[in-house]
């Protein structure tokens, strides 16, 4: 399998049989893949021992979140690399059962009684810190090695109760661990912030010593590029829920809307569908991907239920773009409505809503939790002004919305 020195360093430390190993890094450091490969390396080389436990569980904060994260990476980056390891794979449980006789099962504990079950070889908590205390407690205590990953966008348990004491280990990552990435990717994370230099090329920092942030926000840089304990404050929507597809509503039975920001050779494109029920407003992210030709944009649309001879499509205002896809056979793709304030209009509006996104909307989960107020410069404080950053779907969301459901709204 690809692998990163985070797949060697966590593999090392579980081999020598340290009790737990933490693993907090930033955006696209690859924790999550590499550590479920590790895993799956430990169940093709182990064998049962007497009464010794065999079960391997990889948990998370939900179902939705477990089914769209590290189930998900399993089932597209490890599982293909395993197949002939792997003698089954029990879909309706969430089980592989290797040839070894070792066995790995997907799995979330909704309270802490449900946690206090039988004892199993090692746990992975994913995104731990959106895990309660308790619940890892009463798993752990029943885990030989426990593993855990996140981004530190703030202190939490793990810092109180895992982090430096000797029979732990912390492994700190950043995107520049993972060698796989594109340039194009790195290069847009390195410019969460962008500092004040000399010029010597030197960072400047003010009387507190913390750089001159010139454009950008160094909490958020330091905890999605450098992988470092931040406070990260301000999200604009920390209240949007991540559920399962099956908890959607049926294709026949609502009115989707369609709506695309455009993506060039570095931005991606992003394509969403979302529908209004009541107050709930169900978003599915389609796709988010660099310089997708229109023919491919078209059948992305086509692939999710969009008919091209009623259904509009909101898109950004690009005309060429929009020319382009009428030309493909897009009839309705049409500008989004926009005007003065819109960007903060669309959010108030959203705000307004019970949101919840597709569990599969990975990208939706990643900006959410960079989409953040920016600040004054001078003061530091919060100001009531978006990022310019991380908002590709927001930005796709807010089009669809905006556009449709504003009239109704102010009606």
């Amino acid at each position: 399998m690809k692998a990163s020195p985070i797949y060697t360093k966590n593999l090392e430390e579980l081999r020598k049989g340290t009790r737990r190993v933490v693993n907090q890094g930033g955006a696209y450091s690859g924790k999550t893949v590499n550590i479920l490969g590790a895993l799956a390396t430990l169940c093709t080389e182990e064998r049962p021992t007497g009464d010794s436990p065999i079960i391997t569980t990889i948990t998370s904060q939900s179902f939705p979140h477990l089914k769209g994260g590290a189930l998900r990476d399993f089932e597209d980056y490890i599982y293909p690399d395993f197949k002939n390891a792997i003698k089954s794979y029990h879909k309706t449980d969430h089980l592989f059962t290797f040839h070894s006789g070792m066995k790995m099962e997907f799995k979330v504990f909704e309270t802490e009684m449900a946690a206090r079950g039988n004892k199993r070889k090692r746990l992975f908590i994913n995104e731990a810190n959106s895990f309660p205390y308790m619940i890892y407690f009463q798993l752990d205590g029943r885990s030989d090695q426990t593993i855990i990953d996140y981004n530190p966008s703030s202190r939490f348990w793990a810092h109180d109760e895992i982090i430096g004491y000797p029979e732990n280990v912390t492994i700190y990552s950043d995107h520049r661990h993972n060698p796989f990435l594109k340039p194009e990717k790195h290069r847009e994370i390195e410019n969460y912030a962008v500092f004040q230099k000399d010029e010597y090329g030197n960072i400047q920092k003010n009387e507190k010593g913390e750089p001159i942030v010139i454009r950008g926000d160094y909490e958020l840089f330091k905890v999605y590029a450098r992988g470092l304990t931040g406070n990260v404050t301000g999200v604009i929507f920390p209240n949007w829920t991540m559920i399962d597809e099956d908890e959607f509503p049926k294709n026949d039975s609502v009115d989707w809307v369609y709506s695309i920001d455009f993506g060039y050779t570095i931005d991606p494109t992003c394509i969403i569908k979302q529908t209004l029920v009541g107050n709930t407003l169900f978003v599915k992210e389609l796709a988010y991907e660099a310089g997708l030709a229109s023919p491919t944009i078209i059948q992305i649309l086509k692939g999710n239920g969009w008919r091209y001879d009623i259904d509009p499509l909101y898109c950004d205002h690009d005309p060429d773009m929009i020319k382009d896809l009428r030309k493909h056979g897009a009839i309705y793709a049409d500008f989004a409505r926009k005007g003065q304030g819109s960007i903060k209009a669309g959010i108030r509006l959203l705000k307004t809503f019970d949101v919840k996104y597709s569990c599969l909307s990975k990208n939706i989960h990643r900006e959410r939790s960079l989409y953040v107020w920016d600040k004054d410069k001078t003061t530091g404080k919060a100001i009531n002004v978006p990022v310019e950053t991380n908002n590709h779907t927001f930005d796709a969301i807010r089009y669809g919305a905006y556009t449709k459901y504003l009239r109704t709204e102010l009606a």
